[in-house]
């Protein structure tokens, strides 16, 4: 593990009260629990990013569809990605 640095934070009393009473809960200390609360947050960003990014591809795919659905008539493009997606969801499994 890397050297630790110390810092000073500022914190309201009650979230300060919130910290110590979860630090005993957890039988950890103020910094551990900060540590893990910074981790959980960078871990809580990084999937809310990728599940943003996909819905935008699943988004573009769909849209892409409806213009070829488009000039070739009408199809159910999203009920066709649906049916995909679900297949491959299962190949996997």
């Amino acid at each position: 593990m890397a050297a630790k640095v110390r810092i000073n934070v500022t914190f309201d009393q009650e979230t300060l009260r919130l910290a110590d009473r979860e630090a005993r809960r957890r039988r950890t200390s103020r910094s551990e629990l900060i540590r893990i609360a910074v981790r959980a947050a960078a871990l809580n960003h990084k999937r809310e990013s990728e599940e943003a990014a996909q819905r935008e591809r699943r988004r573009a795919a769909i849209e892409g569809i409806r213009r070829i659905a488009h000039k070739l008539g009408d199809w159910p493009a999203e009920q066709i990605v649906h049916d995909w997606r679900y297949r491959l969801k299962e190949k996997k499994q």
